[in-house]
């Protein structure tokens, strides 16, 4: 089983998160080139893989976030030196280090991805490689594990709440195409089957008589980038599935899964969620969503990347209590239905925002062990920039009968997202 803790690897990196067994470095010749910021020739490297200007296999696995593009043109990476040749130089270990081959998605480098109302840093579109390193096999079993401390390295300077780099593995980025190819972020989603995903009706229901334009991305992290040590995954629909009493104005039942035509293989960056079981109530528990909308305009000064995925901290709010705000604001005939489910954000930058419709909020399912429930989908609330309002999901739980005859009824497992509680060891 891969390590998630800190960890020493062979080479001598040290790094956080998923370990790389060799991480290696690509042959300069597969590199892009470039000019340091000392006016040498250099190589983009990630972050980490570049030690006071020098290509090396020492140091951290750590990649600020927020520092400043170079040559590369890519916040994950770094123009550096190729380390001296010198015989008599052996500080540097980077020169016995083995050298792999670059392997990539050559079709994504020039994809455009705009996200709605905020700016995003174009796709680089001078070469496609990506630095290589090592990946271990992916042997975890079972739904919801999370990666607290990120897959391959770590992120620092993270002002705004991003989360680590594939640590909530079963988000999704569903979009549409568009007639010049180009992809229109829609809504996020989580993966529940190797085959299915689920997000909320009203992201889909506008495509509900045809699915051929939209796509389903898997594994994405930064969307300014295809750089990311593992590539995303995309994949068309095969069809959706709107619940059938989906109220389009009152956003009761807001709810669809979308059965996806490939079945995807799963990887450190690419997991399943565990679904809670029928009608479980988080009674006032943290609740963790992830998405990539917009940031409160209030937010000052102005925190870039926001192209990131952003995590929020919010809190179940019980569903009377809930009703009581909402009458204030909606009147008293307003009657919150048992359909949704309502948070309320512990600090004002985690106000969920405009753009993130479908994303997935989900709970550890036993204190410590970095495993989830998804809880519910970000379905309607007041303008982010309102504070102190509630959050109101789509209740996931509520829906779980439903989502089973459905994924059963395409032929898939329900198992898939199913939670196995701990057998205790009679022997120990």
């Amino acid at each position: 089983m891969a390590s998630l803790a800190r960890c020493i690897i062979p080479l001598g990196i040290l790094c956080f998160g998923i370990a790389a067994e060799n991480i290696v470095i690509s042959p300069v010749e597969s590199l892009s080139s470039c000019t340091t910021a000392s006016g040498e020739r250099g190589y983009c490297v990630y972050q980490y893989q570049c030690f006071e200007g020098t290509i090396s296999t020492s140091g951290e696995n750590i990649i600020d976030i927020r520092q400043a593009l170079d040559d590369c043109h890519d916040p994950l990476l770094e123009c550096c030196a190729e380390p001296s040749t010198s015989p008599t130089d052996d500080s540097n270990e980077a020169t016995n280090a083995t050298f792999t081959p670059v392997s990539g998605e050559e079709d994504t480098a020039n994809v455009v991805v705009p996200v709605p109302s905020f700016p995003t840093t174009p796709r680089s579109t001078s070469g496609s490689h990506r630095p290589a390193i090592n990946i271990p096999p992916y042997d975890l079993e079972g739904c919801g594990h999370r990666n607290p401390n990120g897959v391959i390295f770590t992120i620092e300077n993270n002002q705004f709440s991003e989360s680590e780099y594939g640590e909530y593995p079963w988000t999704v980025a569903i979009f549409a195409r568009q007639k010049d190819h180009s992809l229109r972020y829609l809504c996020g989603g989580a993966l529940i089957e190797r085959a299915a995903v689920l997000t909320t009706a009203n992201c889909l229901f506008p495509y509900r008589f045809d699915v051929s334009s939209l796509v389903v991305r898997m594994g994405e992290w930064d969307m300014s980038t295809t750089r990311e040590p593992i590539p995303h995954v995309d994949s068309e629909m095969e069809k959706i599935h709107l619940h059938p009493h989906y109220g389009m104005t009152s956003k009761i039942n807001d709810i669809a899964i979308v059965i996806l035509r490939d079945t995807i293989d799963l990887n450190h960056t690419i997991g399943l969620v565990c679904l809670p079981p029928a009608n479980d109530i988080p009674h006032g528990a943290e609740l963790v969503g992830v998405g990539w909308g917009d940031v409160p305009n209030f937010v000052e000064p102005p925190k870039l990347p926001r192209t990131i995925l952003k995590k929020a901290h919010l809190r179940h709010l019980h569903h009377d209590l809930c009703q009581k705000t909402l009458h204030k604001l909606m009147g008293r005939r307003y009657l919150l239905h048992d359909s949704f489910l309502c948070a309320e954000a512990q600090s004002p930058e985690m106000l969920p925002c405009r753009g993130d419709t479908g994303s997935p909020y989900v709970k550890e399912i036993e204190n410590g062990n970095d495993r989830y429930y998804l809880m519910g989908l970000s379905s309607w609330g007041y303008d982010c920039n309102m504070q102190r309002m509630p959050t109101v999901l789509t209740n996931v739980a509520y829906h779980r009968n439903w989502i089973d005859e459905v994924i059963k009824s395409e032929h898939l497992s329900t198992w898939s997202y199913t939670y196995e509680l701990s057998i205790p060891n009679d022997e120990e």
